[in-house]
């Protein structure tokens, strides 16, 4: 009972995405409407890519190798997602010391945490699973097996690799619990982790051409990579008791096993990263204060705030990364091979510079910081509240911290692509104009978005990051205005040059983030003086 009071406590305080704040008399079904939106607006674009794959797949009588493309999609998704945000949700919790202090064993609280982790990961991962099974149903039709098999393998998906990246957050929270400095430390093992993902997925077609060639089927190819997934496929086309037992048991007995070795260790990992001493020469430099400026103040506030959280980091950070990547792979495989993209009628007016501007303008707009800004304040928003700063100044340094932490990645990449692909002057200002107006434009949106949405008693950093509305309708407006962008370019390809409609996009894109600001700074002020933990 203890387990199942513990499990409803954190579940009601902790796992509310769909709530956000609306109206005293508005009614339940009111609140739910927009996330059921996204939901099914997430779930209907997924569901569009599953049907053309399958539409294809189809005649050849291989409608089945669609959903175990989506599934390894979701493993590979849960897996990457979960090393860095186990580490928050597992051990960095700000209900630890109480939780520990009362008189509950230790496994029910690492239990009843990596339950919380995994609702968490279906919460998304139906959005990819649902559509799937959809799309098989229509194309196929299948009998009443499917139907319970599809929801034992949507319970059972998440789990291994759910355990897998539990145990690298595990291994990381260990060895940086023994560091002097943890923190960074703690960001720089988890980016190597993240980053050697990356690059192995980049090389995975070389690795799958080579495994399969020693397959006799996608689906024995899979079943060597991830036994469930191929369990599944031969489940769902004809039913098989030593099958499922093997399915189930190989997703259960890690959970089981994890909980009952990480308890050993779990308390103590937590105190080694909370615990710390204070050397002399840090405490000789506390006499050393130096007066800034109250932006410069603020600033450096937001800034180290935000590298001192690693679920922060690797969420926001992945835009800037994207057009890294794709500057490097410029230098890799030369800009003839992108001008060899760009060839062809359907990409008529399109160069590759053009691509380039897409690619920064895609990660850009989908790379929201000051969304969770203001919620990650928690109970310091009274402090910064009672300061005698104007608020126009808190809201401004949460604009530069975006321009901080965007800025010098993109810029470097920009300015690496500019050398290598020698753009005309014009270009080369409209694509410094741009990427300057996007992280702009993002950040007031975001700071109106959190005082619209706030989540101030998270309980850790995930539920702000990853959990909040305010970051999820960020999100939303970012893909709103790029996707406009994109619908513009192809409407009007034939009246106005590329050129031109890239200016005309930045006088409008600086006219938006003008007006939004001048929004901020009227309504900010007010909302942000209300808000209270």
């Amino acid at each position: 009972m203890k387990t199942f009071s513990l499990l409803k406590a954190v579940l009601s305080q902790d796992m509310n995405l769909f709530k956000y704040k609306a109206k005293a008399n508005s009614s339940k079904l009111k609140k739910m409407l927009l996330p059921v939106f996204l939901f099914i607006l997430l779930g209907f674009s997924v569901g569009f890519y599953a049907y053309g794959i399958a539409d294809l797949l189809k005649p050849m009588g291989l409608t089945y190798v669609m959903l175990t493309l989506f599934l390894a999609v979701v493993v590979i998704f849960t897996f990457m997602e979960g090393i860095y945000k186990s580490q928050d949700i597992l051990f960095t919790s700000k209900d630890n010391d109480l939780l520990f202090s009362l008189p509950i064993r230790r496994s029910n609280i690492l239990f009843v945490r990596l339950i919380k982790f995994l609702l968490f990961e279906y919460l998304y991962n139906l959005m990819f699973i649902i559509p799937a099974f959809i799309v098989y149903i229509y194309f196929e039709g299948p009998g009443v097996n499917f139907y319970l098999i599809s929801i034992l393998i949507t319970i059972l998906i998440p789990i291994i690799p759910t355990i897998l990246a539990g145990i690298l957050g595990y291994i990381v929270k260990l060895l940086s619990s023994k560091m002097k400095h943890k923190k960074l430390f703690q960001t720089l093992l988890t980016g190597i982790l993240i980053v050697g993902l990356l690059v192995f997925s980049s090389n995975i077609g070389d690795l799958a051409t080579a495994v399969a060639k020693h397959a006799t089927s996608i689906n024995d190819f899979l079943t060597k990579i991830y036994y469930p997934i191929g369990a599944y496929i031969s489940l769902i086309e004809k039913f098989d008791i030593v099958i499922f037992i093997k399915l189930v048991l190989i997703n259960i007995i890690p959970l089981v096993l994890f909980v009952l070795i990480g308890q050993k260790y779990y308390f103590k990992i937590i105190s080694n990263f909370k615990s710390g001493t204070v050397s002399k020469k840090k405490i000789a430099k506390v006499t050393e204060i130096k007066a800034n400026k109250p932006l410069v103040a603020l600033t450096k506030k937001e800034v180290k705030r935000y590298f001192s959280s690693i679920i922060y980091i690797f969420n926001t950070i992945v835009g800037p990364f994207m057009i890294a990547f794709m500057t490097a792979m410029i230098y890799v495989k030369g800009v003839s091979s992108f001008n060899n993209m760009v060839q062809g009628e359907d990409m008529k007016g399109i160069t590759i510079e053009i691509l380039y501007l897409a690619i920064v303008g895609f990660a850009l707009f989908f790379t929201s910081i000051s969304s969770s800004s203001i919620s990650l304040e928690g109970k310091t928003i009274n402090i910064t509240k009672t300061l005698p700063i104007k608020y126009k100044t808190i809201f401004d340094s949460k604009i530069l911290m975006c321009l901080i932490v965007e800025l010098p990645i993109t810029l470097i990449s920009e300015i690496l692509f500019i050398i290598k692909v020698k753009p005309n002057i014009l270009f080369i200002f409209q694509l410094l104009f741009m990427t300057v107006l996007i992280i702009l434009f993002n950040a007031v949106v975001g700071i109106l978005m959190n005082l619209k949405y706030p989540k101030l008693n998270a309980s850790n950093d995930t539920e702000v990051v990853k959990q909040s509305m305010s970051a999820t309708l960020s999100l939303f407006t970012g893909f709103g205005v790029f996707a406009l962008y994109v619908f513009g370019f192809a409407m009007l390809a034939d009246i106005l040059s590329p050129s031109l409609y890239i200016s005309l996009s930045i006088v409008l894109l600086l006219f938006i983030t003008l007006i939004l600001y001048k929004i901020l700074l009227k309504k900010g002020p007010k909302a942000y003086q209300q808000l209270n933990v």
